[in-house]
Order: C-alpha cells, then structure tokens, then sequence
C-alpha cells in the first residue's frame, strides 16, 4: 500500500459507513426537479389580467377619442352648418350696407363690428374646445354666441326691410 500508512490506519467498514453517513448530512440535499412552477403560474396570470386591462382601457381611450372628434357628431355638423350660414349672411351684409341711408350706415357699420368680435369669441372658443376639450358650459357659450350673431343678422335684415 502506502509507505507511510498501515492497514490498521484505514478505518474500518462501520467507520467509513458513519463518515459518509455524516457527510450525506451535511451536504444539501438536491431538490427534485419541479415540473409545474406556481410562482411562474400566478405571475404569468397577474401579467395576462393586467394586459388584459391595459388593453380595455387602450380601446376605451382610442373609442372616446374618435367619438370626442368625429366630425360626424351632430354638434359638429350644427357648428358647421351655422358657420356656413353666418359666412353667407356676412357676404350679404355689405352690400346691405352700402345700400342703407348715410343716417344708417354708422348703426350697421357698428352692428358689423360687434358680429366680427362675436366671431373671434368664437374661434377662441373652438380653439379652446380643441386644446382641452369640450364641456357643457363651453357648448352652451358656442351655441349663445351664434345665436346672438343670427340676432344681430336677423335685425340688419329686418331694419334694412323697414327702410325699404
């Protein structure tokens, strides 16, 4: 065998036995190999439930979008119909004028100017509807102000009749 070791410093079966027996002790025992993992499970069905709302709210979000811009909305399609009558009427309006009597001219001229000042109230408040949205108050506002400037055509026609 060795030079240095005698049979008699071996140690014995029963003592390999308990020194291996003591060694499978400390060492970690393996773990069995897992086929299904829960942790992988119920993190993979959190994600899917918020995919799944992620995705509710992104078509939610796109819905209301195209819904708050179409140009098919029936308030849009009467802000287009009453901008295109008022147009109409404003390319009437000078030539009422210039047919008006010299006492009447100043009266319309200054009724002109308060229709164009209504029309920048209302470019300001399409502009702002655009920006940050619609709201009722703000409907209320567009629809009193052309109301208020068919008002204002509504009398330069009647005083121009009047005087006819």
């Amino acid at each position: 065998m060795n030079s240095f070791y005698n049979n008699n410093d071996y140690p014995s079966v029963e003592e390999q036995s308990s020194m291996w027996k003591e060694i499978d002790k400390t060492i970690s025992p393996q773990r069995p190999l897992k086929v299904f993992h829960w942790k992988s499970f119920w993190m993979g069905n959190a994600a899917a439930v918020l995919i799944g709302f992620a995705l509710l709210g992104a078509f939610s979000v796109i819905h209301s979008i195209r819904i708050h811009f179409s140009a098919d909305s029936p308030d849009n399609r009467m802000y287009e119909t009453l901008t295109a009558a008022t147009d109409q009427l404003k390319g009437i309006s000078p030539i009422l004028v210039d047919q008006a009597s010299d006492e009447r001219k100043a009266d319309l001229r200054s009724t002109m100017q308060a229709i164009s000042e209504i029309d920048k109230l209302i470019e300001e408040i399409r502009k702002d509807i655009l920006i940050n949205g619609e709201t009722p108050a703000k409907r209320e506002n567009l629809k009193r102000l052309y109301a208020t400037k068919l008002d204002f055509y509504k009398d330069i026609l009647l005083k121009e009749d009047l005087n006819s």
